[in-house]
Protein backbone atom coordinates (compact mmCIF):
# COMPACT_ATOMS: atom_id res chain seq x y z
CA UNK A 1 0.00 0.00 0.00
CA UNK A 2 1.26 3.50 -0.81
CA UNK A 3 2.08 5.42 2.36
CA UNK A 4 0.43 8.70 2.08
CA UNK A 5 2.10 12.03 2.25
CA UNK A 6 1.18 14.51 5.20
CA UNK A 7 -0.28 17.42 4.80
CA UNK A 8 1.76 20.52 3.94
CA UNK A 9 1.87 22.58 7.14
CA UNK A 10 0.39 25.79 5.69
CA UNK A 11 -2.85 23.21 4.63
CA UNK A 12 -3.07 22.24 8.33
CA UNK A 13 -2.86 25.69 9.52
CA UNK A 14 -4.49 27.36 6.58
CA UNK A 15 -7.03 30.64 8.12
CA UNK A 16 -9.60 29.50 5.16
CA UNK A 17 -9.62 26.14 4.92
CA UNK A 18 -12.77 25.94 6.57
CA UNK A 19 -14.73 28.57 4.41
CA UNK A 20 -12.60 29.00 1.15
CA UNK A 21 -12.27 26.68 -1.51
CA UNK A 22 -10.77 23.48 0.25
CA UNK A 23 -13.97 23.26 2.73
CA UNK A 24 -14.94 20.47 1.07
CA UNK A 25 -12.18 18.68 -0.03
CA UNK A 26 -11.52 15.79 1.88
CA UNK A 27 -7.82 14.96 3.36
CA UNK A 28 -7.01 13.09 0.32
CA UNK A 29 -7.55 16.02 -2.21
CA UNK A 30 -5.89 18.32 0.13
CA UNK A 31 -2.49 15.98 -0.08
CA UNK A 32 -3.56 15.78 -4.12
CA UNK A 33 -3.85 19.90 -4.26
CA UNK A 34 -0.70 20.16 -2.45
CA UNK A 35 1.20 18.74 -5.06
CA UNK A 36 0.11 21.05 -7.48
CA UNK A 37 0.09 24.62 -5.24
CA UNK A 38 3.57 26.40 -5.29
CA UNK A 39 4.59 28.21 -2.08
CA UNK A 40 3.12 30.96 -0.43
CA UNK A 41 3.26 34.47 -1.95
CA UNK A 42 3.83 37.30 0.15
CA UNK A 43 3.03 40.82 -0.61
CA UNK A 44 2.96 43.73 0.84
CA UNK A 45 0.89 46.38 1.19
CA UNK A 46 0.61 48.44 -2.14
CA UNK A 47 2.19 45.30 -3.99
CA UNK A 48 0.50 43.98 -6.85
CA UNK A 49 -0.28 40.44 -6.97
CA UNK A 50 -1.07 40.98 -10.79
CA UNK A 51 -1.53 43.99 -13.07
CA UNK A 52 -4.33 44.46 -15.71
CA UNK A 53 -2.95 43.04 -19.02
CA UNK A 54 -0.22 40.89 -17.45
CA UNK A 55 -0.01 36.83 -18.32
CA UNK A 56 -0.47 35.19 -15.34
CA UNK A 57 -0.36 31.44 -15.19
CA UNK A 58 -1.90 31.57 -11.78
CA UNK A 59 -5.30 31.09 -9.53
CA UNK A 60 -4.54 33.09 -5.79
CA UNK A 61 -6.50 32.06 -2.97
CA UNK A 62 -6.23 34.86 -0.51
CA UNK A 63 -5.15 33.13 3.27
CA UNK A 64 -4.62 36.69 5.07
CA UNK A 65 -5.27 40.54 4.13
CA UNK A 66 -7.36 42.59 1.90
CA UNK A 67 -6.58 43.54 -1.97
CA UNK A 68 -8.93 45.97 -4.16
CA UNK A 69 -9.80 44.10 -7.92
CA UNK A 70 -9.37 47.08 -9.97
CA UNK A 71 -9.27 48.51 -14.06
CA UNK A 72 -7.69 51.52 -14.81
CA UNK A 73 -9.41 53.60 -17.62
CA UNK A 74 -7.93 55.65 -20.46
CA UNK A 75 -8.37 58.97 -18.51
CA UNK A 76 -5.70 57.46 -15.71
CA UNK A 77 -9.09 56.75 -13.21
CA UNK A 78 -9.25 53.87 -11.38
CA UNK A 79 -12.58 51.80 -10.98
CA UNK A 80 -12.38 49.33 -7.79
CA UNK A 81 -14.22 46.36 -8.87
CA UNK A 82 -14.21 44.45 -5.78
CA UNK A 83 -12.35 43.98 -2.18
CA UNK A 84 -10.52 40.31 -2.04
CA UNK A 85 -10.97 38.95 1.70
CA UNK A 86 -9.63 35.42 2.90
CA UNK A 87 -10.81 33.23 1.00
CA UNK A 88 -11.23 34.93 -2.19
CA UNK A 89 -10.22 33.05 -5.60
CA UNK A 90 -8.53 35.75 -7.73
CA UNK A 91 -7.12 35.27 -11.17
CA UNK A 92 -9.11 32.92 -12.31
CA UNK A 93 -10.55 34.60 -15.15
CA UNK A 94 -8.15 35.59 -18.00
CA UNK A 95 -9.17 37.57 -21.74
CA UNK A 96 -8.89 35.40 -24.29
CA UNK A 97 -5.09 36.39 -25.07
CA UNK A 98 -4.74 35.05 -21.99
CA UNK A 99 -3.90 38.49 -20.08
CA UNK A 100 -5.09 39.34 -16.33
CA UNK A 101 -8.63 41.41 -16.87
CA UNK A 102 -7.77 43.40 -13.91
CA UNK A 103 -5.22 44.59 -11.46
CA UNK A 104 -5.22 42.49 -7.80
CA UNK A 105 -3.33 45.23 -5.70
CA UNK A 106 -2.72 44.50 -1.92
CA UNK A 107 -4.57 46.72 0.59
CA UNK A 108 -2.81 45.43 3.33
CA UNK A 109 0.44 42.66 3.80
CA UNK A 110 -1.33 40.01 2.14
CA UNK A 111 -0.31 36.03 2.09
CA UNK A 112 -1.82 34.00 -1.34
CA UNK A 113 -2.08 30.08 -2.21
CA UNK A 114 -0.94 30.48 -5.72
CA UNK A 115 -2.07 27.38 -7.60
CA UNK A 116 -1.53 26.60 -11.37
CA UNK A 117 -4.67 27.67 -13.44
CA UNK A 118 -4.47 24.72 -15.82
CA UNK A 119 -3.00 22.18 -13.11
CA UNK A 120 -6.08 23.15 -10.97
CA UNK A 121 -8.62 22.88 -13.77
CA UNK A 122 -7.15 19.37 -14.35
CA UNK A 123 -7.82 18.43 -10.73
CA UNK A 124 -11.45 19.93 -10.71
CA UNK A 125 -12.01 16.89 -13.40
CA UNK A 126 -11.60 14.43 -10.78
CA UNK A 127 -13.23 16.29 -7.68
CA UNK A 128 -16.70 17.59 -9.09
CA UNK A 129 -17.41 18.64 -5.23
CA UNK A 130 -14.24 21.14 -5.68
CA UNK A 131 -15.61 22.12 -8.78
CA UNK A 132 -19.01 22.92 -7.48
CA UNK A 133 -17.25 24.90 -4.21
CA UNK A 134 -15.33 26.73 -6.66
CA UNK A 135 -17.89 27.94 -9.12
CA UNK A 136 -20.43 28.74 -5.57
CA UNK A 137 -17.92 31.28 -4.26
CA UNK A 138 -16.92 33.13 -7.68
CA UNK A 139 -20.68 33.12 -8.05
CA UNK A 140 -21.65 34.47 -5.12
CA UNK A 141 -18.75 37.42 -5.17
CA UNK A 142 -20.22 38.46 -8.69
CA UNK A 143 -23.08 38.68 -6.93
CA UNK A 144 -22.32 41.13 -4.04
CA UNK A 145 -20.43 43.31 -7.16
CA UNK A 146 -23.38 43.07 -9.32
CA UNK A 147 -25.20 44.97 -6.00
CA UNK A 148 -22.67 47.31 -5.17
CA UNK A 149 -21.78 48.98 -8.95
CA UNK A 150 -25.90 48.48 -10.01
CA UNK A 151 -25.80 51.41 -7.86
CA UNK A 152 -23.27 53.75 -9.22
CA UNK A 153 -25.40 55.28 -11.51
CA UNK A 154 -28.80 55.80 -9.56
CA UNK A 155 -27.61 56.43 -5.52
CA UNK A 156 -26.30 59.87 -4.43
CA UNK A 157 -22.95 59.90 -2.75
CA UNK A 158 -24.05 58.99 1.20
CA UNK A 159 -26.27 56.12 -0.28
CA UNK A 160 -22.88 54.45 -2.15
CA UNK A 161 -20.92 54.73 0.90
CA UNK A 162 -23.28 53.05 2.65
CA UNK A 163 -24.02 50.68 0.13
CA UNK A 164 -20.00 49.71 0.40
CA UNK A 165 -20.17 49.72 3.83
CA UNK A 166 -22.66 47.51 4.31
CA UNK A 167 -21.54 44.83 1.75
CA UNK A 168 -18.50 44.61 3.57
CA UNK A 169 -19.59 44.68 7.25
CA UNK A 170 -22.28 41.90 6.01
CA UNK A 171 -19.38 40.11 4.22
CA UNK A 172 -17.73 39.78 7.76
CA UNK A 173 -20.31 38.78 9.51
CA UNK A 174 -21.31 36.16 7.01
CA UNK A 175 -17.53 34.55 6.98
CA UNK A 176 -17.06 34.75 10.56
CA UNK A 177 -20.69 33.41 11.48
CA UNK A 178 -20.76 35.65 14.18
CA UNK A 179 -23.71 36.51 16.19
CA UNK A 180 -24.78 40.40 16.34
CA UNK A 181 -27.72 41.34 18.42
CA UNK A 182 -29.91 44.46 16.97
CA UNK A 183 -28.79 47.16 19.73
CA UNK A 184 -25.12 45.79 20.02
CA UNK A 185 -22.12 48.29 18.52
CA UNK A 186 -20.80 46.43 15.69
CA UNK A 187 -17.01 47.06 14.50
CA UNK A 188 -15.63 45.44 11.69
CA UNK A 189 -12.18 46.17 9.49
CA UNK A 190 -11.85 48.68 6.91
CA UNK A 191 -8.28 48.56 6.03
CA UNK A 192 -9.11 51.29 3.21
CA UNK A 193 -8.94 54.52 2.62
CA UNK A 194 -11.15 57.15 1.16
CA UNK A 195 -9.29 57.74 -1.90
CA UNK A 196 -10.31 53.65 -2.18
CA UNK A 197 -13.68 54.08 -1.09
CA UNK A 198 -13.75 57.40 -3.82
CA UNK A 199 -12.54 54.89 -6.66
CA UNK A 200 -15.36 52.10 -5.29
CA UNK A 201 -17.55 54.45 -5.34
CA UNK A 202 -16.90 56.55 -8.24
CA UNK A 203 -16.82 59.74 -6.00
CA UNK A 204 -14.27 62.01 -5.86
CA UNK A 205 -11.81 61.89 -2.21
CA UNK A 206 -13.03 65.27 -1.43
CA UNK A 207 -16.81 63.92 -2.07
CA UNK A 208 -16.08 60.79 0.09
CA UNK A 209 -14.25 63.11 3.16
CA UNK A 210 -17.15 65.48 3.24
CA UNK A 211 -19.79 62.52 3.03
CA UNK A 212 -18.45 60.41 5.87
CA UNK A 213 -17.77 63.37 7.82
CA UNK A 214 -21.44 64.11 7.97
CA UNK A 215 -22.35 60.32 8.70
CA UNK A 216 -20.06 60.48 11.71
CA UNK A 217 -22.14 63.77 12.73
CA UNK A 218 -25.42 62.36 11.93
CA UNK A 219 -23.75 59.07 14.49
CA UNK A 220 -24.05 56.65 11.98
CA UNK A 221 -20.43 55.03 12.27
CA UNK A 222 -16.99 56.18 13.28
CA UNK A 223 -13.07 54.92 12.59
CA UNK A 224 -10.66 53.94 14.23
CA UNK A 225 -7.19 52.90 13.34
CA UNK A 226 -8.31 50.85 10.37
CA UNK A 227 -11.75 49.80 12.05
CA UNK A 228 -15.42 50.28 11.36
CA UNK A 229 -17.89 51.08 14.49
CA UNK A 230 -21.43 50.85 12.98
CA UNK A 231 -23.25 53.07 15.47
CA UNK A 232 -26.54 52.68 14.07
CA UNK A 233 -26.98 49.21 12.05
CA UNK A 234 -30.83 49.80 11.27
CA UNK A 235 -30.46 53.59 9.98
CA UNK A 236 -27.15 52.47 7.79
CA UNK A 237 -28.69 49.55 6.35
CA UNK A 238 -31.84 51.53 5.37
CA UNK A 239 -29.75 54.22 3.53
CA UNK A 240 -27.78 51.37 1.75
CA UNK A 241 -31.72 50.27 0.62
CA UNK A 242 -30.33 46.83 1.43
CA UNK A 243 -32.38 46.30 5.25
CA UNK A 244 -34.42 43.92 3.27
CA UNK A 245 -31.79 42.00 1.39
CA UNK A 246 -29.23 39.50 3.06
CA UNK A 247 -25.62 38.99 1.79
CA UNK A 248 -25.34 36.52 -1.18
CA UNK A 249 -25.22 33.11 -0.42
CA UNK A 250 -23.25 30.69 -1.67
CA UNK A 251 -24.46 29.94 -4.87
CA UNK A 252 -25.62 26.19 -6.10
CA UNK A 253 -24.54 25.01 -1.96
CA UNK A 254 -27.65 23.41 0.06
CA UNK A 255 -29.10 24.97 3.14
CA UNK A 256 -28.22 22.31 5.83
CA UNK A 257 -31.62 21.25 7.50
CA UNK A 258 -34.67 23.73 8.31
CA UNK A 259 -33.58 26.76 6.69
CA UNK A 260 -34.92 28.12 3.28
CA UNK A 261 -32.64 28.21 0.32
CA UNK A 262 -33.00 32.54 0.40
CA UNK A 263 -31.69 32.67 3.85
CA UNK A 264 -28.62 30.16 4.22
CA UNK A 265 -25.19 32.04 3.39
CA UNK A 266 -22.25 29.87 4.17
CA UNK A 267 -21.83 29.07 7.48
CA UNK A 268 -24.78 31.45 8.93
CA UNK A 269 -27.99 32.46 8.00
CA UNK A 270 -29.71 36.21 7.70
CA UNK A 271 -32.90 37.56 8.96
CA UNK A 272 -34.94 39.87 6.46
CA UNK A 273 -32.91 42.81 7.68
CA UNK A 274 -29.45 41.26 6.82
CA UNK A 275 -28.57 40.27 10.37
CA UNK A 276 -26.26 37.31 10.32
CA UNK A 277 -27.06 34.66 12.76
CA UNK A 278 -24.32 31.81 13.95
CA UNK A 279 -22.08 30.98 16.87
CA UNK A 280 -18.75 31.56 15.84
CA UNK A 281 -16.90 35.01 17.28
CA UNK A 282 -16.12 37.97 14.55
CA UNK A 283 -12.28 36.75 13.07
CA UNK A 284 -11.23 40.09 10.88
CA UNK A 285 -8.67 40.18 8.57
CA UNK A 286 -5.45 42.57 9.10
CA UNK A 287 -6.34 46.17 8.99
CA UNK A 288 -4.38 49.63 8.81
CA UNK A 289 -5.32 53.25 9.71
CA UNK A 290 -8.14 54.35 7.91
CA UNK A 291 -7.76 57.93 6.38
CA UNK A 292 -6.47 59.32 3.14
CA UNK A 293 -4.06 57.83 1.07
Amino acid sequence: MRERRPMRPECQSCPVRRDGLCASASDAQLQALGTIKHPLWHVPAGGCVFAEGDGSEMVFIIRRGWAAVSVFHENGRRQVLRFAMPGSIVGFETTADGCMPCTVEALTDLTACPIPRQSLMRFCQTAPELTLRMWSLLAAETISDWRLLGGLGTCTATERIARLLVALCQRQRRESGACVDDDCVDEFALPISQTVIADATGLTSVHVCRTLKEMRAAGLLSFTKGRLRVMDWPRLADLAEMSETPAPQSAFLPPPPGLEPDTWCGDAWHNASGRCHGSSPISSPIGSPFGPS
